[in-house]
């Protein structure tokens, strides 16, 4: 019987030894993708060198879970498999999927569950426990506000780099609480100021000295369709620095609210203004639920060339999921 771990557990957890399944709740795309990015970094490490993605819909095929379904391969070839649950749970197929692959797991697959925005009560049900018996839970909280100076702390720690209380304090209420904005100004500062200690003053100069166009600009204009004013802004972020990463993260957090939206035919579970909902709205009519799925194995593409894990250029792969879509 395995437990459930905190996420700082985790980087210690897995440089020990690989487990065959886990599973990450929490509301924001930031929070797992931190933890996914260890995962999948892990698994290149112990030879996972391929890397399969696939979003859950109502009419999901599960037969990728079945080993009897494939090609036996004669070099053993070992593959990271990521499900990713947007808003909604598996599903009664999809939840006797995951218990049965959870009796037996296959020793070549690293299985990694991504719940986003799912709500207590999936925490604890079924298919979720069978997965944490298997294997390793671990539920990211919200990060109140209260909190986020110390979660900017931390972060900016990840990226070598130290910021006092102070600054902390500025840059959580300049973002309000905003970890996607957060994590894009602690990369700027990191290349700004690699090594050092950033106090109040530093910090002012960083977000005084913010780019024309920031990432809430992106997704404004990423909503709307509007494909040229998305291209320039993308173009303008990449000229400052502005590392793919977050592009993605961002262009990824608009797909999901709009596969949220055309799932649930509603925004009554996605936060924003009046107009940012409208938009969502406006957009979803002017999309199949195909399209949006296709984005959506686009994005997990050029997450895995970003780590190195494919061919592709990244930053060309942005351009063609943004004016593609």
């Amino acid at each position: 019987m395995k437990m459930e771990i905190n996420s700082k557990e985790l980087k210690n957890k897995i440089q020990k030894n690989l487990d065959s399944i886990y599973i990450f709740f929490a509301e924001e795309s930031v929070q797992l993708s931190a933890l996914v990015d260890q995962l999948v970094l892990a698994g290149k490490n112990s030879n996972f060198e391929e890397k399969n993605t696939y979003v859950v819909s109502r009419d999901m095929d599960w037969s990728f879970l079945d080993s009897n379904n494939e090609n036996l391969d004669l070099f053993g070839s070992k593959k990271i498999i990521e499900i990713k649950l947007l808003g909604t749970g598996p599903g009664n197929k999809g939840s006797k999927a995951l218990k049965d692959y959870s009796l037996k797991p296959d020793p070549n697959k690293l299985l990694i569950v991504s719940a986003e925005g799912l709500d207590k009560k999936s925490q604890s049900s079924q298919w979720a426990k069978s997965l944490e018996a298997a294997g390793v839970m671990i539920i990211e909280h919200p990060i109140a506000l209260s909190s986020m100076p110390e979660w900017i702390q931390n972060k900016a720690k990840e990226n070598n780099v130290k910021i006092k209380e102070e600054a902390a304090q500025l840059l959580a209420e300049k973002t309000e609480g905003n970890l996607l904005a957060a994590t894009q100004e602690i990369t700027k500062i990191s290349l700004l100021y690699a090594d050092s200690e950033i106090g109040i003053k530093e910090m002012k100069a960083s977000i005084s000295n913010a780019s024309k166009y920031g990432i809430f600009d992106l997704s404004n204009a990423f909503v709307s369709g509007n494909k040229n004013r998305t291209y320039k802004i993308i173009e303008s972020l990449k000229s400052e620095g502005i590392q793919p990463t977050l592009i993605l993260w961002a262009l990824t957090k608009e797909i999901n609210n709009l596969y949220k939206v055309m799932e649930e035919k509603s925004t009554k579970n996605i936060w924003g203004p009046r107009h940012y909902l409208e938009a969502l709205n406006e957009r979803v009519n002017q999309l199949t639920k195909s399209k949006v799925k296709q984005s959506l194995l686009e994005v997990a593409e050029i997450d895995a060339s970003i780590k190195g894990l494919s061919s592709k250029n990244p930053w060309q792969a942005i351009r063609d999921l943004a004016i593609n879509f």
